[in-house]
């Protein structure tokens, strides 16, 4: 499962430590040396433990037999989808000893985490803001300018569906890089049952504690499932091989809530979650900070399932969901003109609200074919209050020059979408799968002021059509080639439709006239499952067009859609289990080019792309007595990237060199119901930094506990 960071997110970064920028080549060869130097002492230190008795085989690296409706919205499972796509299961989350869920995905091929105080996720190259992000299938929309992160428990989650390429035919806004799916555990399949898991992280001198009791009881004439879970987390500073981020800390508590009947063909569910973060962001710059003091989620959502109603209609869902996130940005900068000291502070708070519903039918009106209908609805609204103060001390004047304004705005945006997808076999070996996605978006600022004067007010829409196709063809048991077509979209957010924001020295306003920005892929994939062998490969090439960035004229500027971009590459997953050995080599390996071209029409490669990332290790299986578990030793790596503006400069401040970090990770079982899991990381603590992310942590050492009773 190999990392690769290819954020466009812009972050204040060092280069070399000591203070030398090394050119792309020079990086490129200290991540083919130090890859090839950790790869060889990966081999020599699997031996150490090549002498343990072997258990029964692990869960594979990635899952091919999982069922998912990410993709499509048909059920269907991995081996046999025409999409790209990853499926972490419950008991790989489970080994896994990371401090959030971003840090559980980064080694999904294509998947980049960017760090500005809150870990967001991006795939292929597309930002954060591009990457739709769901719960239980619904998706959690934000309205700033950074993309959604991912505000849940890692304990809390059943598995993660990663569908990678352009998916708004079922997916909807923001799945232009793709779609990531986190399904929330539900009720355990005993009356009662309980489960403890507490870790500590020595890079942030941090720990997580999660609870949950769960179950299933007979109630009438079906049963009743719930879950309550319990979380808190706080990671301090985090600890690199050279110094400490200061500040670089958060902290998050979280409370789930699952509540479920089943009678014969019928499901009926509440679910209900609460997660408050509060975050620092480091930014490397003297008299620079920013703080994210508040990042609230309240989410409600009940929802009707069905299957099996009638011999026309498969399956009927229906959901309706009320969501909330509160947040509260706070920055501050420092900055000597002359003799005079200029002092800027600048606080917006937000208050984001959504209601929706969807519903969902499967129908099939013969043996070979099935049929997906589908209606989305939602409302979003934004109410912002900023506050900007400018502070001007200047030391021949007996007081400071104090100027402040504010701002209020209260925006909202409706999307109402139907959608359609019919799979149908066309031979017994071959089945194709299309859709169509027609949607109507209508965006409104409904009262804007600047220091108690109204502004105009101003509204957007738009309607369109999205379509998909794929191709798939059984090749005997073991192998499937498949071919898919995508299309994608992102519709503008209401900051950037409507809202004033501050950016540097830059004041940059709104602009109604925004068009969504869209994306089309093309995919040809393979997937081999022998039983000793995996392979999971996939080539890719995506063209996207209108992409909104920041214009600027001096100290004023807007939003426009400028930009576009084409990309292509090869992601990889492979595990091979020798019959003759006690051990599995595996990889996952993303090797990627994105080719940026500006407004001015410059095009550069150097889009903050790295060409080459990923993971590669052996793996194998212990026992001792009733004790068992299984053993990893990795190289996780990511190759130089760098982003030129459109004058064709590089962007130092962006700059990610290229670095290979060796690893080791181990589980143990224990028989009263205990799992052990550890991680060594960045075992010969070098000093890296990827791409739009701070400076990785030092030698570190990650424990995480978890009991059942």
């Amino acid at each position: 499962m190999i990392f690769i960071n290819t954020a466009l997110g812009h972050r204040a970064q060092v280069v070399d430590r000591a203070g030398q920028v090394f050119s792309n080549r020079t990086d490129e060869m200290i991540f083919v040396q130090q890859l090839s130097q950790q790869a060889v002492l990966m081999g020599l230190a699997s031996t150490l433990v090549l002498s343990a008795p072997v258990a029964g085989r692990a869960e594979e690296i990635f899952e091919m037999d999982a069922i998912t409706v990410t993709g499509s919205g048909l059920a269907v499972g991995v081996m046999d989808n025409a999409s790209s796509i990853t499926v972490l299961g419950e008991d790989q989350i489970e080994r896994a000893v990371p401090t959030s869920v971003a840090r559980l995905l980064r080694d999904v091929p294509g998947v980049q985490i960017s760090e500005d105080g809150i870990e967001r996720i991006s795939i292929r190259s597309q930002t954060a803001s591009r990457t739709a992000v769901l719960i239980n299938g619904q998706m959690l929309t934000d309205h700033s300018n950074y993309g959604q992160p991912i505000l849940i428990d890692p304990a809390s989650i059943e598995r993660i569906e990663v569908v990678r390429g352009p998916t708004s035919v079922v997916a909807g806004s923001s799945a232009v890089g793709g779609v990531i799916n986190i399904i929330l555990k539900k009720g355990a399949q005993v009356p009662f049952e309980m489960t403890t898991t507490v870790g500590y992280f020595s890079a942030t001198r941090g720990y997580r504690v999660s609870h949950a009791m769960a179950g299933t009881v007979a109630a009438g004439q079906g049963a009743l499932d719930y879950r309550i879970g319990l979380g808190r987390s706080e990671q301090g500073n985090r600890h690199t091989s050279t110094g400490v981020l200061d500040p670089s800390d958060s902290e998050d508590k979280s409370l789930t809530l699952h509540l479920g009947y089943r009678q014969n063909n019928h499901y009926f569910a509440l679910d209900a979650m609460a997660f408050d973060l509060s975050a620092n962001s480091f930014t490397e710059i003297d008299d620079f900070t920013i703080a994210l003091p508040k990042r609230d989620l309240r989410k409600f959502a009940l929802s009707y399932e069905g299957v099996d109603l009638s011999p026309v209609v498969n399956k009927f869902s229906f959901s309706v969901f009320d969501q909330s996130i509160d947040r509260v940005f706070d920055s501050n900068i420092s900055v000597a003109a002359g003799p005079m000291q200029i002092d800027s502070h600048a606080t917006s708070e937000d208050a984001q609200s959504t209601r929706g519903f969807s519903a969902q039918a499967e129908l099939s009106f013969g043996p070979r074919s099935r049929s997906l209908v589908g209606v989305d609805y939602s409302d979003d609204a934004l109410v912002t209050d900023k506050t900007s103060t400018r502070t001007v001390t200047n030391p021949f004047l007996p007081f400071p020059t104090i100027t402040q304004t504010t701002s209020h705005d209260r925006a909202s945006i409706q999307t109402l979408a139907i959608y359609g997808q019919h799979e149908v076999d066309l031979t017994p070996d071959v089945t194709a799968t299309m859709g169509l996605r027609w949607y109507d978006v209508t965006a409104k600022l409904h009262a804007s002021t600047t220091d108690g004067v109204a502004n105009a007010l101003s509204a957007n829409s738009d309607q369109g059509v999205l379509g998909a196709a794929g191709l798939v063809w059984r090749r005997g048991e073991d192998l499937t080639l498949r071919a898919n077509i995508s299309s994608g979209y992102s519709y503008p957010t209401l900051s950037q439709m409507f809202l004033t924001t501050k950016g540097g020295q830059v004041t940059y306003e709104g602009n109604p006239d925004l068009r969504p920005e869209k994306a089309n892929t093309f995919e040809l994939g393979a997937r081999f499952d022998r039983g000793d062998l995996l392979l999971d490969a996939t080539v890719f090439y995506t063209e996207s067009k209108d992409y909104i960035a920041k214009i600027a004229t001096g100290t004023t500027g807007t939003w426009q859609n400028v930009d576009s971009a084409r990309s292509f590459g090869v992601e990889l997953q492979a595990e091979y289990q020798p019959a003759e050995l006690a051990f599995r080599p595996y990889a996952t390996v993303t090797l990627m080019r994105r080719e940026m071209t500006y407004a001015n029409g410059y095009s550069t490669y150097d889009s903050g792309t790295p060409a080459a990332a990923g993971r590669i290790g052996l793996r194998g299986d212990w026992q001792r007595g009733t004790v068992f578990g299984d053993w990893d030793l990795f190289v996780r790596g990511e190759s130089a990237a760098g982003l030129r503006d459109d004058s064709g400069v590089m962007e130092v401040a962006s700059r990610g060199h290229g670095y290979a970090t060796f690893n080791a990770a181990m589980t143990a079982e224990l028989s009263n119901g205990l799992r052990l899991s550890a991680e060594v990381g960045n075992i010969f603590d070098i000093a890296y930094e990827g791409y739009d992310q701070n400076p990785g942590a030092g030698r570190s050492l990650n424990l995480v506990a978890t009991y059942k009773w």
